[in-house]
């Protein structure tokens, strides 16, 4: 068996620190402990208050597949259904969410142009009746 190189290994000790630091994260979010500090750093890396150090994008993103990993794999022991079923499930969610978000969006856009276009008759209104009362003077 082969032995991880020290680079390696150093890499997947950020990954596992900025797994914890997701999972406090996503807790607090559910009322569990206290939300945990988190920066941006000029360079872009996310400054981990919690665990005084600097992490990646790539490495909060392997962190974060690396936890769904494990919840996919703990849905399917439970339940004794394959990972594909329950993966499938939870893509399809996310996609109907993620089509709910577009359409409120476009809701919201649209709202915003009905607004401009009765906010321009108004002024062309405040317009017209300055004319009328110029012409009246």
């Amino acid at each position: 068996m082969s032995v991880p190189s020290p680079d390696r290994r150093s890499r997947r000790l950020t990954e596992l620190r900025a797994g914890m630091s997701v999972l406090t994260s996503a807790a607090a979010d559910l009322g569990v402990g206290s939300q945990p500090d988190v920066r941006v750093l000029p360079d872009g890396r996310l400054w981990l208050d919690e665990l005084d150090m600097a992490v990646s994008a790539a490495d909060v993103y392997q962190a974060a597949r690396g936890l769904v990993a494990a919840q996919l794999d703990a849905i399917a022991q439970v339940t004794g259904r394959p990972v594909e079923d329950h993966a499938l499930a939870w893509l399809v969610t996310l996609q109907t969410n993620e089509v709910m978000v577009g359409l409120q969006d476009t809701a919201a856009i649209d709202d915003a142009a009905i607004d401009d276009a009765v906010d321009d008759d108004a002024v062309d209104d405040d317009a017209v009746d300055d004319d009328v009362v110029d012409d009246a003077a």
